[in-house]
Formats: C-alpha cells, sequence, structure tokens
C-alpha cells in the first residue's frame, strides 16, 4: 500500500533531490485525451524539451506536426499548415498551470507547484505519486486535479482530471504510440488513478 501524506516543504526538498535533472531535457510523450464533447478519444505522440534558455517546447509529431513554445509568459503555437498564433498564459490559467507542472517534472522541481495547488505525495519503494488539487476557485472549475505517477526517479504518467469527468493521459518516456487508443480504465490503472474520484461531482 501507499502511504500518503500532505507534502511538506522538506518532503517535497528530499522528493526533489532524487528527480532533480539539469536542462536541457527531453523526453518521449504520448498524450490521450478524452472528451465527452468527442465521439472518441484523441491521442497525439511527439517529445517534450525543456532548454537550457528556460523554454518549454512541446513537439507533436503525429498524427499531425505541430510546436508549441513557452517563453516567460508568452506561447506561440505553430502547425503545419497553419499561420503561427502567440498568446499570452494570463489570459489561460489552466494552460499555464498545465505547462508549468510539466516544465516542473522535466525540471525536477516540485516545491514551485505548491504555490498554485495543494499537494500530497504517496509512494512505496519504488512507485509514488502527486496529487496537485488547484488553490485557486476559478481554476478548479476547469481542472479538478492534476496526478503525477512514476517509479524510482522518473515519472511516466500525468493525468490531468477535470470536474465534469473529461480527462487528459499523457504518458513520457518510452509510451509508443498505439494505433488504437486503450481503454479510459487501462490508462487510469497505469497511472493509479482513482476511478471514482475522477468520477464527476467525485
Amino acid at each position: 500500500m501507499l502511504s500518503t501524506s500532505t507534502a511538506s516543504s522538506r518532503a517535497l526538498d528530499e522528493f526533489e533531490r532524487a528527480l532533480r535533472r539539469t536542462p536541457p531535457v527531453t523526453t518521449g510523450f504520448v498524450e490521450y485525451r478524452f472528451s465527452h464533447l468527442l465521439k472518441k478519444p484523441l491521442h497525439v505522440s511527439g517529445t517534450l524539451e525543456y532548454r537550457a534558455d528556460g523554454v518549454l517546447a512541446r513537439k507533436v509529431e503525429a498524427p499531425y506536426r505541430e510546436i508549441t513554445e513557452v517563453k516567460g509568459e508568452q506561447v506561440r503555437i505553430e502547425r503545419e499548415g497553419r499561420p503561427a498564433r502567440t498568446l499570452s498564459l494570463q489570459r489561460a490559467p489552466q494552460l499555464r498551470v498545465l505547462l508549468g507542472s510539466f516544465r516542473a517534472l522535466l525540471e525536477g522541481r516540485f516545491a514551485p507547484l505548491s504555490q498554485d495547488f495543494a499537494v500530497a505525495l504517496a509512494e512505496d519503494d519504488t512507485h509514488w505519486t502527486l496529487t496537485l488539487v488547484p488553490r485557486d476557485a476559478r481554476l478548479a472549475k476547469s481542472l479538478a486535479r492534476i496526478q503525477v505517477s512514476g517509479r524510482a526517479d522518473r515519472p511516466d504518467c500525468i493525468a490531468a482530471l477535470e470536474p465534469d469527468g473529461d480527462a487528459a493521459f499523457t504518458l513520457l518516456e518510452s509510451a509508443p504510440a498505439q494505433d488504437a487508443v486503450p481503454a479510459r480504465s487501462a490508462l487510469e490503472q497505469r497511472c493509479h488513478v482513482d476511478a471514482k474520484r475522477a468520477e464527476p461531482g467525485s
């Protein structure tokens, strides 16, 4: 069984030391998104990169090509066959915290996340789960929680769960893209998500 507790600053410091990496850091990813507005789940694959200059880049390579670069509070999105777009993260608070969590994971620095989230850490000898619940009530209307799971010194899954039951599961490192989207229950099991808590109103 995993032991769970609200993560103190000291606990996060110890956790960070085990996972900390120095930029540039690059990892592959496969993302599966489930939405009640979609007839079937979406999935994309590519790489995440946190550069030494502080730029976070998300490169989608399939089924289309798109590059999202975050520098400071500005986001630039270039999608093949479309004009480039630039937007401010100040106008997209959910995107800001999601991208911030990606940056924290790639760099291995989690203490700053406590500014935006209530943080709980559960771990055993090899597996750990970090649960992030938004502190801002407005953000909580669109994001119930982010749950990060991993083994030893590497995160391997990020689950972003919404209050209405929609969810996105991002598998990191060596997770290969699949022609068929796995069942949501299989992704919840892999990412150690409590299915009951993932339901609306839970």
